[in-house]
């Protein structure tokens, strides 16, 4: 191109001056193309090298920006294997728990069917001592009365003899000793000690029978019983515990036998009956009902205690769980009837308003089908 501007201005009819002056400005404009072309070429340079150095950042950003996800994903795998790691150890720690409340509870209930055990021994034993001595007493009372009532009869025949034959004169020491002993006094205080000890008898008879069908050495043994003959059992155990304080109003029906561990029931109600006699703070009553529905037998035991709260029902039958003072109960006597109702197929449950007593009502089948449990007992 410069050429051909050369070759134009050779062309063209200019003095010397004119046409030095034109070849300097077109080789200012040379240079200036030249610089400029060197300017664009560096600038392509380097807009290529710039271009280079952006594409491999964004290569290398992108690089890293992978490494920083599969981190992160890396990271999010951990945590949810973390995460169901301790959901497990949470599982884990919730039955060893559970494991442990009812390992407790077995061991606080062998505990008591231990101790069961021993003392239906043991009230066995001294209800056999008391027993024969009790019934010498008893078959003693009737030929005393008899004996006393014979000699009654021949003091009063002699006392006709004298009255008919006008003897007093002679017996006139006699009638003084009557007067001043007493005698028609001691009499009747002879027929009222005799009186007394016949109840007692009766009462103490009544006492060795409750031992005896409470402690019932056979209760590992399943077979038909008649509950309300436990149920009086153990009012003659705890008759000393509630008499002249709470009246016993019983409504005792016509039930059939039950197949069940007649020791085991015999503990629950006395568990049961207990804690409603020690509910009522003065005088009350317990009603205790029995009835047959069914297949089933039910119970009803029925206090005019304080009753007891939401609260306290939800807790009632929970291991260790007492309202009373602390050393005066464990809180195992309910919670171990429920496990031995549990284990005759039945059910118990508390009926209660604050301030209006409380109610058990317990229910259990007549016949026992093939039990395991109930063998374990």
């Amino acid at each position: 191109m410069l050429e051909q501007l050369i070759k134009i201005v050779d062309e063209i009819t200019l003095s010397e001056e004119q046409r030095e002056s034109l070849f300097l400005e077109i080789k200012a404009i040379k240079k200036k193309l030249e610089v400029a072309e060197f300017k664009y070429n560096r600038t392509l340079h380097d807009k290529a090298a710039i271009t280079n150095v952006l594409n491999a950042s964004i290569k290398e950003i992108e690089k890293q920006k992978k490494n920083i996800e599969d981190a992160k994903n890396v990271i999010d795998r951990n945590l949810a294997e973390l995460d169901k790691q301790k959901k497990l150890t949470e599982e884990k720690n919730v039955e060893l728990n559970e494991a442990m409340t009812i390992l407790k509870e077995a061991q606080e209930q062998l505990v008591q069917s231990e101790k069961m055990a021993s003392l239906g021994q043991l009230t066995a034993g001294v209800a056999h001592e008391i027993n024969n001595p009790i019934n010498f007493v008893s078959a003693n009372i009737k030929p005393l009365k008899e004996d006393l009532a014979e000699i009654m009869q021949c003091i009063q025949l002699y006392e006709q003899a004298i009255t008919e034959n006008k003897l007093e004169t002679f017996f006139e020491k006699v009638e003084e000793y009557k007067n001043k002993t007493g005698i028609s006094f001691s009499i009747e205080e002879v027929k009222s000690l005799l009186r007394g000890i016949e109840e007692g008898a009766a009462r103490t008879s009544e006492i060795v029978k409750g031992l005896r069908n409470f402690s019932r050495l056979d209760q590992n043994v399943v077979k038909k019983t008649n509950l309300n003959e436990g149920i009086e059992s153990t009012l003659a155990l705890l008759h000393s515990a509630y008499k002249d304080r709470v009246e016993i109003v019983k409504d005792l029906g016509q039930i059939p036998e039950v197949d069940c561990l007649p020791g085991q029931l015999n503990q629950v109600f006395m568990n049961i009956i207990s804690n409603a006699v020690q509910a009522i703070p003065g005088e009350g009553k317990i009603f205790i009902k029995t009835w047959a529905t069914d297949n089933l037998v039910k119970i009803s035991i029925k206090d005019t205690g304080p009753g007891m709260s939401d609260e306290t029902k939800k807790k009632i039958f929970d291991p260790f769980f007492t309202t009373k003072d602390v050393g005066k109960g464990t809180g195992l006597g309910l919670s171990i009837s429920y496990g031995i109702i549990q284990k005759h197929n039945g059910k118990i449950e508390v009926e209660s308003v604050k301030g209006e007593g409380a109610v058990f009502i317990i229910t259990l089948p007549i016949q026992q089908i093939k039990n395991e449990k109930l063998n374990t007992l």
